[in-house]
């Protein structure tokens, strides 16, 4: 049997990025996911400011450069300059799988993880739905929204809140670089996205904080696609929608038990301003790496609890800020006076760079 240092627990965002930190270092991983093809998504695209080449992407990642946001409410817009990306999570994941050192990381799909097992003060292995068991020193659960074994632990709430979304990729008549962002009572609570593809296509999106719409998604989306400035930007010549959801609970601050920790979206380190996961679950999938080599290394489980310091040293005030901004969006959101005022107060009036933090999530 093959003996392995470190269990994965679902080898999405947080997974892979893990898994190619620890294989590089010589570790012994083994990933496991429920899915049979990791190229299958519930969204294709996403906006984002994560400097690609940090955490070690080529150019073939970006579907399109952005450098602008235009922000919309009822009677106001702002446009922000800023340095992002519209990316293709296709791409991104190959280039993750591709970088993985399959010397060290072993990769096993359609396995569905059930339970993990505790012996005294240590987890010594996790059970898929038919029996099996997978040994290692140390389990990891970066699963994402389904949060199979956080929730388990108690980490994330059994019924924790999401916010969902639904977008069409159609064409494009904006500037090629230009994205919009658009909230206030046409949006109902929620808030819409225009992010722009190559060649004149678009991503355009409905998406909201309110569980009771989440039924209607696809009808607010078609009454917004009327709606005369966005008749202006996006032409709708398909019927293909995609859909996903993101966690939003309350800022957690416990990611660690014994030899177990958790990354990414199994404890929501999705960023709560902006709703975009990768560049903060990258860095995070980094700090968990440092952290594991050096409990590996020192046969010293505690040496993991360095993860969470880490992760509380960079985010978590960020977080805790941004986790006010989303609630004070979400109740003003279906006024369009009060949304009108905050984006003159807090967008129209302030300098570009600090328009930029927010949007980036980098929330002051």
């Amino acid at each position: 049997m093959q003996k392995y240092e470190v269990v994965i627990v679902g080898a999405g965002t947080a997974g892979l990025m893990l898994a190619r930190e620890l294989g590089n270092q010589n570790h012994k991983v083994l990933i496991l996911d429920r899915k049979k093809n990791l190229l299958e998504f519930s969204f294709n695209t996403l906006g984002s400011f994560i400097d690609i080449e940090k955490f070690g992407f080529t150019e073939n990642v970006v579907a399109q450069k952005i450098d602008a946001i235009t922000i919309y409410s009822k009677h106001v817009k702002e446009s922000v300059k800023i340095n992002g990306y519209t990316l293709d999570k296709r791409k991104v994941h190959e280039e993750l799988i591709a970088s993985l050192n399959m010397d060290f990381v072993d990769i096993k799909l359609g396995i569905h993880i059930k339970d993990i097992v505790k012996v005294d003060d240590l987890f010594t292995s996790v059970i898929d739905k038919e029996g099996n068991e997978y040994n290692a020193k140390i389990f990891v659960d970066a699963s994402g929204t389904a949060a199979v074994l956080s929730k388990k632990i108690g980490f994330m709430p059994k019924n924790s809140k999401l916010a969902t979304g639904i977008e069409y990729n159609v064409q494009y008549l904006g500037n090629d670089n230009e994205a919009h962002l658009m909230i206030g009572k046409d949006y109902k609570g929620g808030y819409g996205w225009i992010f722009p593809l190559k060649n004149k296509r678009a991503i355009i999106g409905f998406g909201t904080f309110d569980e009771s719409m989440v039924k209607g998604l696809k009808a607010n989306l078609h009454t917004i696609l009327e709606l005369p400035n966005i008749k202006k930007l996006v032409l709708k010549d398909n019927d293909k929608a995609e859909g996903g959801s993101i966690p939003i609970t309350p800022v957690l601050e416990k990611f660690v038990s014994h030899n177990f920790l958790c990354v990414g979206d199994s404890v929501s380190q999705v960023n709560p301003v902006v709703g975009e996961g990768y560049k903060f679950i990258f860095e995070s999938a980094i700090f968990a790496s440092k952290a594991i080599c050096q409990s590996l290394k020192n046969e010293d489980v505690n040496l993991l609890l360095q993860y969470e310091s880490d992760w509380k040293k960079r985010f978590l005030n960020n977080y805790k800020r941004s986790k006010k901004a989303q609630e004070r969006i979400f109740s003003t959101s279906k006024n369009d006076i009060l949304i009108d005022i905050a984006m003159l107060l807090f967008m129209k009036l302030r300098p570009n760079y600090k328009n930029v933090k927010t949007l980036s999530g980098e929330y002051e």
